[in-house]
């Protein structure tokens, strides 16, 4: 979603509406950011930002309530430019464009990758339109980082529970160093697992990042080693709460057959090890790991999960 001038002003008028009045109903609160009945005001669709609003996770609606993100809260007071600028921030950020990184570095922007269509419709932001669009691509990098992480967390949380459930000693190894290689050391019954737990979505099931140490181990250990994938359905993305029903499917894939999908590094035009490489195995390789979650499994949604992650992590 662009930020056009009209979209930004309708995101603060919706705003200010949720800020100075309690709203029963989404009808209510689109109906009382109509006033006053300025010209601009008439002229925009309040519907659409509404919507976008709410999908976005911006606005929420509870118990007859519309509750607003404190992001947007100081940028409802005024409709001066500082504000509208910062509402189209937030908008880019939230819904960055698919030409971002082709077109924004962390120094500058190609303006020639910017669609025609999309720089007229952001022209009302010079002369700022290249320092947001460089701070846009630096933030919605950042949030894609944390995102990653707190939903990888969430997928070992479920694989362990899931483990411990079944009766298996498991030491969660990864929150002690990521050198092991595996996220999972368990003892099922006569059983010895290492296992490398990958999170994915619905449009990235059945592809992962390997680092080249996770590799390493995982022919080290042979068949002690196997990945596991945990398959989260969209929903699980802005949900206050992660679980099993944000669970679309948990798949498997033997060591012997990772092994046998990563090619060595001179054999393969293209293929080449950085901090990690992509990773598609053949569908065939998968199988489903028969992983079933424990009872009540459920763990804080992404936001949760990023700050205590972060906050772990600064603690060691």
């Amino acid at each position: 979603m662009l930020p056009v001038h009209g979209f930004a002003y309708g995101i603060f008028l919706l705003a200010r509406a949720a800020r100075l009045k309690r709203r029963a109903s989404v009808e209510e609160w689109v109906e009382a950011a109509r006033t006053p009945r300025t010209h601009l005001a008439a002229a925009v669709d309040l519907a659409v930002p509404a919507e976008w609003l709410i999908k976005s996770g911006l606005v929420r609606v509870e118990g007859g309530r519309i509750a607003l993100a404190p992001k947007l809260v100081p940028l409802s007071e005024s409709a001066s430019r500082p504000a509208l600028l910062g509402i189209a921030r937030v908008v880019l950020t939230t819904s960055p464009p698919p030409w971002l990184n082709l077109a924004v570095s962390s120094t500058e922007v190609a303006r020639e990758y910017i669609p025609s269509g999309d720089a007229r419709a952001l022209q009302w932001l010079e002369p700022d339109l290249e320092k947001i669009l460089i701070d846009v691509r630096d933030a919605a990098r950042r949030q894609d980082s944390t995102f990653e992480e707190a939903l990888g967390l969430a997928a070992e949380l479920f694989v362990l529970g899931s483990l411990e459930r079944s009766g298996a000693d498991v030491l969660h190894v990864s929150r002690i160093s990521d050198s092991y290689g595996y996220d999972l050391e368990a003892q099922e019954g006569e059983r010895s697992s290492r296992i490398e737990v990958k999170a994915a979505g619905s449009t990235t099931r059945g592809t992962f990042h390997l680092s080249r140490n996770e590799f390493d181990k995982c022919r080290r250990h042979g068949s002690q080693w196997r990945l596991v994938q945990v398959v989260f359905t969209s929903e699980a993305l802005v949900a206050d709460r992660i679980t099993p029903a944000h669970v679309f499917g948990v798949f498997e894939l033997s060591s012997a057959a990772l092994i046998a999908t990563v090619p060595p590094d001179s054999d393969l035009p293209g293929f080449r090890w950085t901090e990690s490489a992509l990773v598609t195995p053949p569908k065939s390789a998968w199988r489903a790991a028969g992983i079933t979650p424990a009872e009540g499994f459920s763990v804080p949604g992404l936001a949760e999960l990023a700050h205590r992650s972060r906050r772990q992590q600064g603690d060691g």
